[in-house]
């Protein structure tokens, strides 16, 4: 026999690897197939994106931004001090104390202007300056501003402004007043409560018919200051009762309401002309700030 047909009849076969055969699960009768398990819609919704790598990234990233921003410390904001307002503030100190600031003293004065400055700084930001008194202080101090410059006036203005406000300068006529106070059950007169008793008379300051007008009222000094037109001694007004008693008034002496001359009262002329001046000149530059602004005025509310 043929050497190549004796090696294939010795040649041992081949065997497959065993398999257990396929079993289907056991079902008892009348049970409806098993099926695999689904996903619910709403969960595949929420994990496909995440399959995406740039919804992936995009998610990783804004974790990361929003830990280093919790752990990244806060920022300050720069607060700047002005070295020259500290200065003049110190030697303000100085100048009512009568000796040099200490250096603990030099600290808290500074200390309090940073302070200062920081509250006004952070009631700004919260929108305090929005309040009627702010406002009113700004504008007085923007109408302090504008009258800056001081104008000296001449000579021949002042005479001008004098002889146009004289009323002003008139200075008012006075009284020198002797009272006499009675209980309220007293029926005697200022003269016969005198002429019994002597004392009962006081002297009260120098007074204006404003001024006694002020204490009693505004007909009775007038009815005193008219006595004094004929005076004589027993020229007595009244009685004015009060809470006191019955108060007599008679005018012992007066200086009639006069006009100084300019040279008198020159000084206060001028502080009044650069007064009424500077007013002027104050409206006139307002003015011509609000002619800056288109002036709109919203609707009022038709509810009231």
């Amino acid at each position: 026999m043929p050497a190549k047909i004796v090696q294939e009849h010795f040649q041992e076969p081949i065997q497959e690897p065993f398999q257990e055969p396929f079993q289907e699960p056991f079902q008892e009768p009348g049970q409806e197939p098993m099926q695999e398990p689904r996903q619910e819609p709403m969960q595949r919704l929420f994990q496909k994106p995440f399959q995406e790598p740039l919804v992936l990234f995009t998610v990783i990233a804004a974790l990361l931004f929003g830990a280093s921003a919790l752990l990244k410390p806060t920022e300050k904001t720069t607060l700047l001090i002005d070295s020259n307002e500290v200065e003049a503030r110190l030697f303000l100190e100085e100048l009512n104390s009568g000796e040099p600031l200490s250096e603990s003293k030099r600290l808290e004065i500074t200390a309090a202007y940073i302070e200062e400055e920081a509250l006004v700084i952070e009631a700004f930001a919260r929108g305090l300056d929005n309040d009627s008194r702010i406002r009113s202080l700004l504008a007085q101090k923007m109408l302090h501003v504008m009258s800056a410059e001081i104008i000296q006036p001449s000579t021949a203005q002042l005479s001008d402004f004098f002889s146009a406000n004289l009323s002003r300068y008139k200075q008012i006529a006075l009284f020198d007043i002797e009272e006499v106070v009675l209980s309220r059950d007293d029926e005697r007169t200022a003269k016969a409560a005198l002429a019994a008793e002597p004392l009962l008379g006081r002297p009260l300051p120098t007074l204006s018919e404003r001024d006694l007008a002020s204490i009693f009222s505004a007909e009775f000094a007038a009815q005193v200051v008219n006595s004094h037109d004929a005076p004589e001694e027993d020229d007595w007004t009244g009685p004015f009762l009060s809470n006191r008693g019955k108060h007599w008034l008679r005018v012992v002496a007066s200086i009639p309401e006069t006009t100084p001359p300019f040279d008198e009262v020159a000084e206060r002329v001028r502080l009044d002309w650069i007064a009424a001046e500077e007013e002027t000149r104050q409206r006139q530059q307002v003015q011509k700030l609000v002619e800056q602004y288109n002036i709109v005025m919203s609707p009022t509310s038709s509810v009231r």
